[in-house]
């Protein structure tokens, strides 16, 4: 699996919400997540705004 995954605590500084806001938002299908033993992953690329991070270029500015 070459795919970045990333922990709840992981997730939770990057989206800056609580570790339990996480673990509500993968229980009710807002976050997808996959359950590894007894931990959940989040892939990294799922993350609301992670693709305008990594690609700054495909964003444009809202007033030029």
């Amino acid at each position: 699996m070459d795919e970045n995954l990333i922990t709840v605590r992981e997730a939770a500084g990057f989206l800056r919400i609580s570790a339990r806001t996480v673990y509500r938002l993968i229980e009710s299908g807002q976050l997808e997540a996959v359950r590894i033993g007894k931990q959940w992953r989040i892939p990294a690329r799922d993350l609301p705004g992670r693709q305008a991070s990594s690609s700054g270029s495909e964003q444009k500015p809202a007033s030029a």
